[in-house]
């Protein structure tokens, strides 16, 4: 039975921890409304996360969400961006999302997210400030 040393790295090390949670929003030069989202959008983080586009909404038009800084989300993050899409529908605006990392496409692309709400290329995304 092969024996392991001390110094040996146990499996939790091999993990990095998750990035902080951000959110937060700004209106561009277009009057447009972009929230901005980073670390991990889970049902830990979905009420800042819902707090945030409601008050993205409030100016009408559209908001994109930047999903580049997303590490991971979950069927609550999920619910609220379809919730968010649903009430900028209802009141005649857009709501976008723009791609994120492969692990959040893969999420969006098998939920079919990815073929009900408008999703643009990270390149049409303000540079964060």
């Amino acid at each position: 039975m092969p024996q392991v040393s001390p110094s040996a790295g146990t499996t939790a090390s091999l993990f990095a921890a998750p990035s902080p949670f951000e959110c937060s929003w700004k209106l561009d030069a277009l009057g447009s409304a972009w929230v901005h989202v980073g670390g991990e959008l889970d049902l830990s983080t979905v009420q800042a996360f819902r707090e945030t586009l409601q008050e993205a909404q409030l100016g009408g038009g559209t908001v994109s969400i930047d999903l580049q800084g997303l590490e991971f989300i979950d069927c609550a993050a999920l619910r609220a961006i379809v919730a968010a899409d649903a009430l900028a529908r209802r009141q005649g605006h857009r709501l976008i999302l723009v791609r994120g990392s492969g692990q959040v496409d893969r999420v969006l692309a098998l939920t079919g997210l990815l073929e009900v709400i408008e999703v643009v290329d990270p390149r049409l995304a303000p540079a964060s400030s």
